[in-house]
């Protein structure tokens, strides 16, 4: 098939996408009466929706998109070095603090990550840091996602990047606006059901344009002559151990319990007894989908490297760096090869950069709005007025992440991998010590959350960053001034800090925390 034809059945697959995702966020605007329908969909969907819409969530575009090219250009050890620990976040979360957020949500109305820490511990200051953590993350996580769709969309469309950037923008803040977590459950649930037909897609494409896994890898090993594509450590400058130590351990696996766009879906489950089928749906579907779109960044690799290819040079002329790999593939080799196919890997990029956005917008403008402003500021608004508020709150999130969009468009891995660091390190240590161990106090609770905010930030934008600050290291160099990721700083320091300063401290506590820990005696009035 010739490519112009080609591209016109992949954008019309698009397209009806779109309407589909557009009509949903229309018919759910009915359904949402109040903030709790708003942001937790009235704590009644079914767990088989929330455990796909979290998978999706863990999955988004870092995996479908910006790893992928990541793997194309520095090697192959991505594909399980950073899918596999997930996995076990999914279980671990559950084991450690669905059963309480769950079971918890209606009696003390938490509908965010900050109120059940506000619940645990006590006081403000604990729910302001850890706001301010979420925004921040949210707006990095989230410019991901639309930069995905921006590089796609633009490629398959004809527009420019920040055209097509601020048309899937617009996208979401519709189906959003209208419908907030009823609508995200039902749309997701599709965007997912697409992502696991578009992974199966891509594992056959794989085999069948490489002859299979082993055969591949031996081909691209003696194509690139023993250079590091196939080393991890010679990769990572020397300090693979402790890239696994920071991301294995601190933030894929332990960190995914501080990933609220995951999390917090546990509060719209609506039986608690059913959420270890969301702890196996989500580990199931990540599992399968997230190494089945970093293969094609290894078969790209493949097809490049074979004697007398023009792949290389194809990607480089799409301007985009690594980030290309999935937009060349889809677009400028399955329009002529197989233009369904190329539809339904787009569709599936798409639908896992949505699968997350709805969320990151949804808790970027609670972030601000509700655990901020209402919970600790404005207590006495009407749920007309949260409602109202929230929705601003979310139109305001959207419109810095547009202007975050106007940062190149080849660093989408890197991101991702601030945005779900950040989250990490500033919830995961205060959620896990809050139903583990006894001690926590409310200043504890605080400064510990504090602490994995600053030191987060404050590596990543002085340091963490390649070539937007003077000191920007990248990630091996980084690890090798400072051995661990600016993340794993930060959820370190942070745990640390908890346990110590509660170990200071007077025994304040929330009222949750008495729920958690039943043989810890309430404090006299």
């Amino acid at each position: 098939m010739d490519f112009a034809t080609g591209k016109t059945i992949e954008a019309a697959i698009i397209v009806i996408w779109i309407l589909l995702i557009l009509g949903i966020g229309v018919w759910a605007r009915k359904r949402v009466k109040a903030s709790g329908d708003f942001m937790v969909g009235g704590r009644a969907i079914p767990v088989w929706m929330l455990g796909m819409w979290s998978a999706g969530a863990s999955v988004s575009a870092w995996a479908f998109f910006g790893l992928p090219g990541a793997i194309y250009a520095s090697g192959a050890w991505q594909h399980w070095a950073i899918c596999t620990p997930m996995i076990v976040g999914f279980a671990l979360t559950i084991l450690i603090l669905g059963r309480w957020m769950r079971i918890s949500a209606k009696k003390y109305n938490l509908m965010t990550m900050p109120d059940f820490l506000g619940e645990v511990y006590g006081g403000k200051w604990i729910r302001i840091f850890a706001a301010i953590g979420i925004f921040f993350a949210c707006v990095f996580y989230s410019t991901a996602q639309f930069k995905a769709i921006g590089v796609l969309l633009g490629t398959i469309l004809g527009l420019d990047y920040i055209p097509a950037a601020a048309l899937g923008i617009a996208i979401s803040a519709v189906y959003v606006l209208l419908g907030g977590f009823i609508a995200g459950a039902i749309i997701n649930s599709l965007n997912v059901s697409m992502m696991i037909i578009a992974s199966v897609i891509a594992v056959g494409l794989g085999y069948v344009i490489t002859g299979g896994y082993g055969p591949m890898l031996s081909s691209i090993s003696a194509a690139t002559g023993g250079t590091t594509w196939l080393n991890q450590d010679a990769a990572l400058g020397g300090v693979a151990w402790w890239f696994w130590i920071s991301w294995a351990l601190f933030l894929s696996s332990f960190g995914l319990i501080g990933q609220p766009a995951i999390v917090q879906k546990l509060y719209g489950i609506k039986k608690p007894s059913t959420l270890w089928i969301w702890g196996l749906m989500g580990g199931i579907i990540f599992g399968v989908t997230c190494p089945a779109y970093c293969y094609l960044g290894e078969v790209v690799k493949w097809m490049a490297v074979q004697p007398g290819s023009t792949v290389a040079a194809q990607i480089t002329g799409l301007g985009l760096g690594a980030d290309g790999v999935i937009a060349w593939f889809t677009v400028n080799y399955l329009a002529v090869e197989s233009p369904i196919l190329g539809g339904l890997l787009i569709a599936g990029v798409i639908g896992a950069a949505w699968s997350t956005i709805d969320g990151f917008l949804m808790m970027g403008g609670a972030a601000i709005v509700r655990d901020i402003i209402n919970k600790c500021f404005r207590p006495n608004w009407t749920d007309k007025q949260l409602l109202r508020n929230l929705r601003i709150g979310m139109l305001i999130t959207g419109a810095i992440i547009v202007a975050e969009t106007m940062f190149p468009a080849d660093i989408i891995s890197w991101l991702a991998a601030i945005g779900w660091a950040t989250f990490a390190a500033t919830l995961a240590p205060a959620l896990i010590l809050a139903t583990q161990w006894k001690g926590v106090t409310k200043w504890g609770g605080a400064i510990g959350v504090g602490v994995g905010v600053v030191v987060t930030i404050f590596m990543t934008l002085v340091w963490r960053l390649p070539n937007f600050t003077p000191w920007g290291l990248g990630t091996a160099k980084f690890m090798k001034t400072f051995y661990l990721d600016a993340g794993a700083w930060g959820f370190v320091l942070g745990l640390i800090a908890i346990v110590v300063v509660s170990l200071v401290t007077k025994k304040e506590r929330g009222p949750l925390y008495y729920d958690i820990h039943k043989d810890v005696a309430k404090p006299t009035q």
